[in-house]
């Protein structure tokens, strides 16, 4: 976009990445305030950034001959992701980057210039030296694996054909994450894997979580790890748990790996007969009438657990609460949110404290300021954001007919990367 048209202040830029690299003092001009998160600059285009408001994150300087590469999911690189004779990368990583272990710290320090890492990376040791010397900034995580290691990207079910299949004495890196669902021979462990990362999570059966243990790389530090008890059936997604799901089940005993959602038409006799007994390694929401008969088929110290009362409002993607969601609401209802709920601005905020049993919130949620009270008076757990100007931009320090005036003067960019 050609800027040098606008007036100057005129524009208003809100992106994560703002390479200024290139930037001219006339093309500065034009800008009234900038929100990034990375600031890309020369050593002669850093004092252009006095000539605009900015709120950002960290300023970064790359020469303009660097090229950029950007890495938002996971990205594997062998040694011939290095070979390229062109000029050195400048990579911005908020993905997840693995180095295979052919690839050599020669290779790093010629292929790039710098990485400003906010996700992960994960790479052999022997080039550890080198991704130290090109990161800039490292808001995210890094860790290193042995050179001899056996990479395997993603997760691993192992059971005794893929040991058999294995080298003996493998130093074993797994990415995701490792279960062991069926018993396997305590001594074909002991032959085959001489080291073990894993940088997921471990779920393993009871009989072989001692053998397994003892293989635990320490110096890639002990991943979180749960034993399947014996008898217990692995189920590896969401469980929403029904009057309907019950119906053919039977003292079923459940080692859960993701969330349990039992539904408020679940009644205590129901739960009792289809559950012999419950393990979650993630959250389960169960209706407060149940907690005593879930108490028996679960450890509730060793579980995290909500009991809600009244309807069960689960939201984990961007929802907008409207006022005839509660026109025909019977009774109450518990708000369970790990995504973003704004509250529509008609919501009386003695509605919301009459309507809502409990508020549970690890996302975000956008409201007016009265609605905030009635929120945070049935606050149960906030770990999350409740927020008035930052979510609805809302400002009651302006005239309404003053904002749109501003707004009709102001032009918005908004973009992941903007070149200035």
């Amino acid at each position: 976009m050609n800027l040098e048209n606008s007036t100057p202040r005129s524009v208003s830029i809100n992106c994560g990445t703002l390479d200024m690299r290139e930037t001219t003092e006339q093309t500065a001009s034009r800008i009234g305030h900038v929100n990034t998160g990375n600031v890309l600059v020369t050593a002669e285009t850093r004092p252009l950034m006095t000539m605009f408001s900015i709120n950002m994150g960290s300023v970064i300087e790359v020469p303009v001959e660097a090229r950029l590469k950007t890495v938002h999911s996971r990205e594997i690189m062998g040694k011939e992701a290095f070979s390229d004779e062109g000029a050195p990368l400048f990579i911005l990583n908020s993905g997840s980057i693995i180095l295979e272990p052919d690839v050599t710290a020669e290779g790093v320090e010629r292929s790039w210039f710098g990485i400003q890492n906010s996700g992960s990376i994960l790479y052999p040791e022997h080039v550890a030296g080198a991704i130290m010397n090109k990161l800039t900034d490292n808001p995210g995580s890094h860790s290193s694996y042995r050179s001899s290691g056996q990479l395997i990207v993603g997760d691993v079910l192992l059971d005794e054909v893929y040991l058999a299949s294995m080298a003996d004495d493998t130093d074993m890196v797994i990415t995701g994450d490792l279960k062991i669902v069926q018993a396997v021979p305590d001594k074909l462990i002991d032959q085959k894997i001489k080291t073990l990362n894993v940088r997921g999570k471990v779920f393993c059966c009871k009989k072989n979580m001692s053998t397994l243990g003892s293989r635990f790389d320490a110096k890639a530090g002990i991943p979180k790890a749960w034993s399947i008890p014996e008898g217990f059936e692995i189920v590896e997604h969401e469980l929403s748990l029904s009057p309907k799901n019950f119906r053919t089940w039977k003292d079923r005993h459940v080692f859960a790996t993701e969330n349990v959602t039992i539904y408020e038409d679940v009644d205590q006799d129901i739960l009792d007969k289809a559950l012999g007994g419950l393990f979650c390694t993630g959250m389960v929401l169960c209706p407060e009438n149940l907690s005593e008969v879930l108490s028996e088929k679960c450890d509730t110290l060793k579980t995290s657990v909500v009991f809600y009362e009244g309807a069960l409002w689960a939201v984990k993607t961007t929802v907008t609460l409207q006022s005839s969601r509660f026109d025909f609401l019977e009774g109450t209802a518990t708000l369970y949110n790990t995504g973003v709920v704004t509250i529509a601005e008609d919501v009386d905020a003695q509605v919301l404290y009459d309507h809502l049993a409990g508020v549970y919130n690890w996302g975000v949620i956008g409201c007016n300021q009265d609605q905030k009270g009635a929120l945070e008076a049935k606050m149960v757990l906030n770990e999350g954001v409740v927020d008035v100007t930052e979510v609805l931009g809302l400002d009651h320090g302006k005239p309404k007919a003053q904002e749109e005036e501003a707004e009709e003067d102001t032009r918005h960019i908004n973009a992941g990367y903007y070149k200035l």
